[in-house]
């Protein structure tokens, strides 16, 4: 009979679980939601709450923050991606394979989310090129980037976590010790896209007219009816608005009043507004042919909608923006941006609200309207991910060579073991902000808080599962398993289990509760921990088959019109393959 501690820790547990997929919170809030509850119940005492925040993993995982953003600011990713596609040699298969391996390769070694957004652009620019649709372009990016992060030590956040258990637990893992399985990693998943690519991936933008620039689904805007549309004194049905445009209207808002009942009868009136969605093509033949106002057209002066030189573009709310949360009216966007936000398109949520009303989230996709000098300032700003091409040179910012041959020099220093990786890392952190090459405030917005506090929370959890004994008491079901499978077969469960975890519930938080499950599983079989320590290090960064399984994923989803069920049916098999791969090949190399 389980006592009251084990019945309350797994009560945390399955909440924390839900409210992660179900995005009950934001995951830090979630997290440190769960720290509160093993605190109170009495699970991990004051310490063990903070030892968290001083973890060496979490030290390690901001100065990585800081290092990636101060090698992202140079332009070199974009600048070399660009030049090693431009070697293609016109070839579809070789330029997607350069372009996708050289993802992969800066993903070993700088945060995988800061690469995908900064060769977003370049995907849908290189899309154009091949003549294919970005939907073709855009999740192999994702994997690529994904994979590419378990080839070391320091490619993932998850990878560092793992690492930090394990030399807490004694075993030490070199900076490239995750190499000789994750190339091979890279090579399959590679050879997976090409294939992919032809008969797996949608083609779910098309490749000719506006969406050839604009690559996005319905957008949320607001139309303004004048005294000389055609739609006056008709309604939804008799214009045949959905079908001719594929339109819909949420909402009317006519002299102050919001009407949301009945509005495919509702007959239309002079001055209406109109809360509709609509994709980008169809909303301009709209406005054309049924002579209505965008928010640009009322809003905007006449200097401002003549000006030449203004641009539609796409922006993304970054993975940390600061935005997130508040509506573009609270921050005032026109005025601090000099930009007009057109519409807005939440990931996988209808909104139906004014634009100036919207809180914002994170990878939220807006419709910008502005000058190109203003949009280049945008481009910047480390609120937004530009998903159109505005610049690809190389930025010659102070010390730029500083920059760029940091992150060798601190993989350099840890690999020779002349300095451990926290400590590497953070000198080269101090060494970046003491150049002037990332300023302190620049450093702090550089850090994504959301995973440090996620991680910083959830590390108590491992302490709160010594506190059942879990460990001890899932060790005969551990034999038992063993004895019907084999060792290898508890290799291919742990593998298995965990990269179906990772694809539903955060990746560190896997990580966390996995690892020293794994280890202690090793102690009682009297195996070697060092494969299953990889097992999990392997699984837990694997996640392909949602979209929210893995901020990549999720950032791709909208650019690349994706739909849910597109990344079950591309995921799934790669997530397959790898596993048996990892499963027959992880004992080889790192024997039981």
């Amino acid at each position: 009979m389980p006592d009251i501690q084990t019945i309350i820790f797994f009560a945390i547990l399955i909440v924390s679980v839900v409210a992660f997929i179900r995005e009950w919170f934001p995951i830090e809030v979630t997290s440190l939601l769960v720290l509160a509850a093993l605190l109170l119940s009495g699970l991990i005492d004051k310490n063990q709450a903070i030892d968290g925040f001083s973890n060496k993993a979490v030290i390690t995982i901001g100065a990585m923050f800081v290092l990636s953003h101060a090698f992202t600011k140079t332009g070199f990713i974009r600048v070399f991606t660009v030049w090693l596609e431009n070697n293609g040699r016109g070839r579809n298969w070789a330029v997607t394979t350069l372009f996708l391996l050289s993802v992969s390769i800066f993903s070993a070694f700088i945060n995988n989310t800061a690469t995908v957004a900064i060769l977003i652009p370049v995907a849908t620019e290189l899309s154009q090129r091949l003549k294919i649709s970005v939907s073709k372009i855009m999740m192999p990016l994702s994997f690529a980037a994904i994979v590419g992060g378990t080839c070391t030590v320091i490619g993932t956040s998850t990878n560092l976590i793992v690492n930090d258990i394990a030399t807490e637990a004694g075993f030490n893992i070199g900076v490239f010790e995750l190499s000789k399985l994750g190339i091979i990693l890279v090579v399959v998943t590679l050879g997976y896209i090409l294939l992919a690519q032809r008969w797996i991936l949608p083609s779910r933008v098309p490749v000719s007219g506006l969406t050839k620039k604009y690559h996005m689904g319905t957008y949320l805007t607001e139309v303004k009816l004048t005294e000389e549309s055609p739609l006056l004194g008709q309604n939804f049905i008799d214009m045949n608005l959905g079908a001719k445009y594929e339109l819909t209207v949420l909402e009317i808002i006519r002299g102050g009043n919001h009407i949301t009942t009945n509005l495919r009868n509702i007959v239309f009136k002079s001055d209406d507004i109109l809360l509709v969605q609509c994709s980008v093509d169809k909303l301009q033949q709209f406005r054309s042919e049924q002579k209505v106002l965008l928010l640009t057209d009322v809003k905007m002066n006449d200097h401002e909608l003549a000006n030449t030189e203004n641009i539609l573009v796409e922006a993304m709310v970054s993975p940390n923006s600061r935005l997130a949360g508040v509506s573009l009216m609270e921050i005032d966007f026109r005025r601090r941006y000099g930009l007009f936000v057109l519409a807005v398109r939440h990931y996988r949520e209808i909104v139906k609200q004014k634009i100036g009303h919207i809180k914002l989230k994170q990878f939220d996709t807006l419709l910008i309207f502005g000058s190109r000098t203003r949009m280049a300032a945008l481009n910047t700003d480390p609120n937004f991910i530009m998903l159109d091409e505005l610049d690809c040179t190389l930025h010659k910012i102070k010390y730029w060579w500083l920059a760029v041959s940091i992150i060798p020099i601190v993989v350099g220093l840890a690999a020779f073991n002349i300095m451990s990786i926290m400590e590497a890392s953070l000198l080269g952190a101090i060494v970046v902000m003491a150049t002037g090459i990332v300023p302190a405030p620049e450093a702090y917005k550089s850090i994504n808080w959301s995973v440090i506090f996620l991680i910083a929370a959830l590390i108590p959890l491992g302490d709160a599962m010594q506190t059942i004994h879990l460990s001890e008491r899932i060790g005969n079901f551990i034999i038992a398993g063993s004895s019907q499978f084999g060792d290898i077969g508890l290799i291919a469960i742990l593998f298995f289990v965990t990269m179906l975890m990772t694809s539903f519930l955060s990746h560190t938080a896997t990580a966390i509760i996995m690892t020293p499950l794994a280890i202690q599983s090793a102690g009682i079989l009297h195996l070697d921990p060092m494969p299953f320590i990889m097992t999990i290090m392997f699984a837990a960064s694997l996640s392909f088959m949602t979209p929210n399984g893995y901020q990549t994923n999720t950032m791709v989803f909208t650019p690349g019109g994706y739909r849910y069920m597109d990344f079950m049916k591309a995921g799934i098999p790669l997530h397959i393959i790898l596993g048996i791969i990892g499963v027959i090949l992880i004992p080889i190399i790192w024997p039981l």
